[in-house]
């Protein structure tokens, strides 16, 4: 009686034992899995891309694409999508964010913005947001070498750019302030980081950048309420505003 009591227990432990183990197998085979790995044909890790393919780089839907042989790929790294995707001016370093929940269906979204070097292939995150849907509201743009700026939610009538310096992780907000109502004329107004007020006639349709000849601006696209175009605004940030962004305190 005790030997068939001895056995029975046994075999109760035993399914018990496989029975917990079954859900880390299960995880396990779900991390092996590479879904790039699976699929070369359409989809390529960050550190495959050549210095030229950054050239044809595009944004859509929040997902990033490289024209690679005639053949569009989708751009992943530790196989998840990439949701922007920017190369600096010195073109020795890119800047990406990504969602590092995607696979993980427990887990709510977050947001971790990587600096990639294309040298060494060397990542490192300088930004990480527990929520993006506020925090991160557009693709990056890089401000010179060493800073990037994306929108972020303000309120109404106005919106937020935030400015982050990849060496410190520091980040310093910017406003952009729109007319209340409809009766009163459509002007822009933009306090810079450095507290720098301006004006500008119309509303911003895009904020991006542009560095000519190791001069860096901040490029606001305007257009007007029906949506036609009044041109650009570029506001010019020399290497000594650079600096003093970089050691300014919050």
């Amino acid at each position: 009686m005790k030997l068939r009591y001895f056995f029975a227990c046994f075999a109760v432990l035993i399914s018990l034992v496989f029975y917990l183990r079954l859900p880390k197998q299960d995880q396990k085979a779900q991390a092996i899995f590479s879904p790039v790995a699976a699929n070369p044909t359409n989809l390529i890790d960050i550190s495959k891309l050549t210095l030229d393919a950054y050239k044809h780089i595009s944004e859509e839907n929040g997902a990033v694409f490289v024209l690679k042989n005639n053949s569009q790929k989708q751009v992943y790294f530790d196989d998840k999508q990439l949701q922007s995707l920017e190369i600096s001016p010195s073109q020795k370093q890119a800047a990406f964010y990504y969602d590092p929940n995607e696979t993980d269906e427990l887990k709510e979204h977050e947001l971790s913005l990587m600096i990639f070097g294309l040298t060494n292939k060397s990542v490192k995150e300088v930004f990480h947001t527990t929520h993006p849907s506020w925090d991160v509201r557009s693709n990056l743009h890089w401000l010179g070498n060493n800073h990037l700026f994306f929108l972020r939610h303000c309120g109404t009538a106005c919106q937020g750019i935030t400015l982050l310096n990849i060496e410190t992780g520091e980040t310093k907000n910017a406003v952009l302030s729109y007319s209340s109502f409809p009766d009163q004329p459509e002007i822009t107004s933009f306090q810079d980081w450095l507290g720098r007020e301006y004006q500008m006639g119309g509303l911003v349709r895009e904020v991006t950048s542009q560095t000519v000849d190791n001069n860096h601006y901040l490029v606001f696209i305007l257009e007007d309420e029906a949506g036609k175009s009044l041109g650009e605004k570029r506001i010019l940030f020399s290497d000594s505003e650079m600096s003093t962004l970089s050691s300014a305190k919050l």
